[in-house]
């Protein structure tokens, strides 16, 4: 039903607030601004990194779909930190609870002031998700505007392959010249980065969820397409405002179930495990991380797309980005339910087919580069990979649940028992790899970065030297308690539950004894001790014994954000959430 413009909340407050007029006119609105919806353009702009960058425009954009529309505009920005530059620093630890500081002050933003709806811009690892947690929450008719995506670096470099050429130029395999050069080029535009990293995938999410406008995640971020959908999204508002339509309308158990969907069809980040269960709490929904694992074994990977696949996101844009994955998997989607355009999934996807414009548009520019589009979004019936890319793995060593990238995972790393090799910080781990001082077989057990323990930082340093090497890679593994980069590639398994902070078994592992992965089965286990095998009652034996001695290490922050985070961080298996 539609409400009228009296009914909103902006007008109903300004009856009891006598002094917020007045402070409006203070900032050159007109009097007839005052009557108008009230519109938040809440957006992650900052000199942060490149995918926020370029948002001035599309702040004025979405500033004057608003005014077209016939609201007023309010622009707010709470920016973020960019996982790329603090990546294998003290800063990685600020990331992951930066997601709820910026999605609480979008709150603040959003209902503090008498706001009626919101447009959130953002494209990069913790503001997504950041902006869709906040959605939720504020449950207000709202559209996010994906950030769009960087154009191709030259020879295809991506700025995640630094790590490993790093690594080659410190043992002096590599000529500095060379390293310097891919530096210089790897981030030719603003945009997030050109592979289905987190930023990436968080745009893919958006979109899935139904909060973006259709095709709009990961436009290349030159072009004037992406302008043209951030002067879509602020009309839009108005529409969703005058009908009432709230977040929550949207997000449904069904839209989740349709991210989660997208997220296996393209291969995406596993940090949504920590992210879509968070935005869905908020919504009163219940997805946790044995919906990823129930939803991936039956969802293929149809996105040939780096890093798992051989293309940039760039090319996936124009091969039809979501709405041609979602044509693809029409049959596994939930096609009734609602979307910001004010109609179902269903009826948006029969609107881009019958359109002439929408797909031949974008084929276009896989003709300038000529690669088929069937190479990029593959058919169904013959697809990148038979099913998704994730698997959920629970044992002795993960009582509460672990996380492995399986599509990136060699096959014969699939099943695997090895000696541990245990680290209790990352940059020991890191040291050993750079200096090949880890035996094939190994598995490397970096813990106490869990979110309590250390704000459960990136392991994609150790990650990226152990993809690279193409010994290390077909024969040793990595566990942990932190989590990995979205570009991360290899036999990783991360978000270890209960982490080695609060007591769990990963705090209790020694070197030499044996650890075995079994993705087939899903389960990640201590099978031995000392180097033998033994039965499952004396593992059981032996880890109380240690048990009864563990002593829990101090927290390595004292004060700040991340002290208040160590003392009230959920588990990773719920999000690693601060609420």
């Amino acid at each position: 039903m539609t409400q009228s413009r009296d009914q909103l909340r902006s007008q109903r407050l300004r009856l009891i607030n006598h002094q917020g007029d007045a402070l409006r006119l203070g900032m050159n609105w007109t009097e007839e601004d005052l009557g108008k919806p009230q519109v938040l353009i809440d957006s992650a702009y900052g000199h942060g990194h490149p995918g926020t960058f370029h948002f001035r425009e599309l702040i004025e954009e979405v500033s004057n779909g608003v005014f077209e529309a016939g609201g007023k505009p309010g622009v707010f920005a709470v920016s973020d930190i960019c996982d790329g530059v603090v990546q294998a620093t003290s800063g990685m630890s600020y990331s992951l609870v930066s997601r709820d500081i910026m999605a609480a002050m979008v709150e603040i933003h959003a209902l503090g002031h008498p706001h009626d709806g919101m447009a959130l811009i953002s494209g990069n690892d913790k503001s997504v998700p950041a902006h869709l947690l906040a959605i939720a929450r504020c449950d207000i008719p709202a559209i996010h505007l994906p950030g769009g995506t960087q154009l191709n670096a030259p020879d295809y470099v991506t700025s995640n392959k630094l790590w490993s050429m790093g690594a080659e130029v410190e043992r002096g395999e590599m000529p500095a010249q060379d390293f310097e050069l891919a530096q210089r080029g790897a981030c030719p535009t603003c945009g997030a980065c050109q592979f289905m990293g987190s930023a990436s995938t968080g745009q893919v999410l958006a979109e899935a969820l139904g909060l973006a406008l259709p095709g709009s995640a990961l436009v290349p971020a030159p072009l004037t397409k992406l302008l043209r959908y951030a002067r879509a999204t602020g009309k839009q508002l108005l529409p969703l405002i005058d009908a009432g339509l709230n977040a929550r309308k949207i997000l449904t158990r069904d839209a989740f179930e349709n991210a989660i969907i997208l997220h296996a069809a393209t291969g995406g980040s596993t940090n949504a495990l920590l992210h879509l269960p968070v935005i869905a709490r908020e919504a009163g929904v219940n997805i946790g991380i044995d919906d990823f694992d129930r939803i991936h074994r039956r969802v293929p990977v149809v996105a040939n797309v780096k890093t798992t696949g051989r293309y940039p996101v760039e090319y996936f844009w124009y091969a039809g980005g979501v709405p041609a994955v979602m044509l693809e998997l029409r049959e596994m989607m939930h096609l009734d339910v609602l979307t910001v355009t004010g109609k179902t999934l269903g009826a948006n996807l029969e609107e881009i087919e019958a359109s002439p414009f929408f797909m031949a548009e974008r084929l276009g520019y896989l003709k300038n580069v000529k690669v088929a589009r069937d190479e990029i979004i593959r058919p169904r019936d013959d697809p990148f990979g038979t099913d998704g890319g994730v698997a959920v793995l629970y044992g002795n060593l993960a009582p509460d649940g672990a996380m492995i990238k399986t599509f990136s995972v060699p096959r014969e790393m699939h099943v695997h028992t090895g000696p541990a090799r245990v680290f209790d910080f990352e940059e020991e781990a890191v040291h050993a790899l750079v200096q090949r001082q880890v035996t094939a077989g190994d598995v490397l057990v970096i813990r106490y970065e869990g979110p309590r323990a250390n704000g459960m930082p990136e392991m994609y340093y150790a990650a990226a030297i152990l993809s690279a090497d193409p010994v290390l890679n077909t024969t040793t593994a990595i566990v942990t308690d932190g989590r990995y980069s979205g570009a991360m590639r290899g036999p990783c398994i991360g978000h270890v539950a209960p982490e080695a902070l609060e007591g769990g078994p990963i705090a209790l592992v020694e070197d030499g004894d044996l650890i075995s992965i079994d993705v087939p089965r899903r389960r990640l286990d201590i099978v031995g001790t000392g180097g033998e095998t033994r039965n499952p009652e004396e593992v059981d034996d032996v880890l109380a014994e240690r048990r009864r001695i563990w002593r829990s290490p101090r927290p390595r922050h004292e004060t700040g954000i991340l002290s208040l985070y160590s003392r009230v961080a959920r588990a990773a298996a719920e999000g690693a959430s601060i609420t």
